[in-house]
């Protein structure tokens, strides 16, 4: 017969003993390390340190760096997000446990721009600065507050001869964040951008003190430098300009480096430079430059893009501005648009002057009283008018003096110039001037006819006639000599 295999109540006391050796051992492993659970998170907050963090960075552009023989202030750094209505400065915070540091040593000193950050020879100045140390140097407690702002921080540069006595400077005051040695020279140092260093010192409640990791801030450029000032267009005299580029543009702006500066127009993936050379910049403060030729030569309508100034060194650019592309125009001016106009109408020139047709009116022996001479309708200035006319056209053939010779053919002519029966009314209207139509008409025909009534006036008329009857002769001859071309020149003038 088969045994029955043991019971665990009835089981070996070898077993026993080893289940109860078991227990008994994880009862007191467990409580060690719960006993020793709190040290060791206690040890670990005591030994875990704080990072410092720079929350707002200095403004990189628009800060002037100023000389101390200047004697003003070297101004105030601003923060990168500051703007005109909202002023910001600097700003460091503590992050991480705080819960055993007493206080917190923040020292502030320029370092160079390019790695390793070597002490730069420029100072700050401010508030918080020493007078003659160059550096900043703030404690705060950071239970009431883990940010502090560097409030009223200027640069102050120093002249070349002085950079071996402010490095010297650093020295004494065993300022060298990254440990350099300082073994190289001041050759290669920049001086017109610089980064400012935060070196942290905590100070424990028991009395220990450590220090964090220096940490350095973006770069800050010189405003007045041009290798590193900020690029500003100010104004071109147009901004407007055919597809097919070549238009002349005057540029005033921000001081710029002749060999380090371009004109770049761009319109999304397109891309061009305005063509100048070195010579067309003028004081650093102007460009005269040559548009490019858009990319599309056969533009409907007009095209914006925008121009910006670009520095090669660093690819730093202004805030851009607008131009605008318009079609090409082959004909600015319309000249065959307003010859196809001509042409529709069917213009026809016209002659500028023509010869009046001559009627001589026939004169009034008697005038009734009511009836006055108008002084519209005279005589002889209807003469002078048809003499005027007939000189003044070249291409008649008519000879001047033929016409005057068939004037003085005319009986009525003579009938009513020397005719002493033509009566005046006494009413007769004078003019504004005081003078009267009959003293007008003398006048106008002394002027234009002296030389003929002068001579005339004294023959009687048997002598008249017989001058009169040589005229009609004389006009079958040629009229070509010096004496009748002199006297139509002198009628003209007259």
């Amino acid at each position: 017969m088969a045994s029955a295999p043991p019971s665990r109540a009835t089981a070996s006391p070898a077993s026993s003993s080893r289940r109860s050796q078991g227990l008994s051992a994880s009862r007191t492993s467990g409580g060690v390390s719960s006993q020793n659970r709190g040290d060791t998170e206690m040890l670990e907050r005591i030994l875990e340190k704080p990072r410092l963090v720079v929350i707002e960075e200095p403004k990189d552009r628009g800060m002037r760096f100023r000389y101390e023989c200047e004697g003003r202030s070297a101004g105030s750094i601003l923060g990168v997000s500051s703007t005109d209505t909202n002023k910001t400065q600097p700003a460091i915070e503590i992050q991480g446990p705080i819960d055993h540091i007493k206080r917190v040593t923040v020292t502030v000193s320029l370092v160079t721009k390019d790695p390793p950050h070597r002490p730069h020879p420029h100072c700050l100045v401010g508030k918080d600065c020493a007078p003659g140390s160059g550096i900043c140097v703030v404690s705060f407690n950071p239970h009431n507050n883990r940010r502090h702002s560097f409030a009223n921080l200027g640069i102050q540069c120093v002249r070349r001869k002085e950079l071996d006595l402010s490095l010297q400077k650093r020295r004494n005051q065993n300022i060298d964040p990254f440990q350099t040695g300082h073994s190289k020279g001041i050759e290669d140092l920049d001086m017109n951008a610089v980064r400012l260093c935060f070196q942290c010192d905590l100070e424990w409640e028991d009395g220990r003190k450590d220090s964090l990791n220096p940490v350095v801030s973006n770069t800050i450029y010189d405003k007045k430098a041009t290798t590193t000032s900020q690029l500003k267009i100010t104004c071109l005299n147009q901004y407007r300009g055919p597809c097919t580029g070549k238009t002349e543009i005057y540029m005033l702006c921000d001081k710029v480096q002749k060999d380090d500066i371009e004109i770049r127009f761009r319109r999304g993936s397109w891309k061009a430079n305005g063509e100048f050379a070195q010579t067309d910049v003028h004081r650093q403060i102007a460009i005269v430059f040559k548009t490019p030729p858009y990319q599309d030569q056969n533009l409907t309508e007009e095209v914006e893009v925008s121009v910006v100034l670009r520095r090669i060194s660093d690819q730093m650019e202004s805030e851009p501005v607008n131009f605008t592309y318009f079609p090409h125009n082959p004909d600015p001016y319309g000249v065959k648009r307003k010859t196809a106009i001509k042409s529709d109408i069917g213009f026809r020139e016209k002659p500028c002057l023509t010869e009046p047709s001559f009627q001589f009116p026939q004169p009034q022996t008697m005038m009734s009283p009511d009836k006055r001479l108008c002084p519209a309708q005279p005589v002889v200035p209807a003469l002078v008018e048809t003499c005027y006319n007939t000189a003044q056209d070249s291409n008649n053939g008519t000879d001047e003096s033929a016409i005057i010779n068939q004037l003085m053919e005319t009986p009525e002519l003579w009938e009513a110039i020397f005719d002493s029966s033509l009566s005046i009314p006494s009413n007769f209207e004078e003019e504004h001037d005081g003078s009267s139509a009959i003293g007008n008409i003398d006048l106008n025909f002394n002027q234009n006819f002296g030389s003929y009534t002068q001579d005339f006036s004294q023959f009687s008329d048997l002598q008249f006639n017989m001058l009169v009857n040589e005229n009609q002769t004389l006009q079958s001859e040629p009229q070509d000599s010096l004496s009748n071309v002199v006297q139509v020149k002198k009628e003209e003038t007259l």
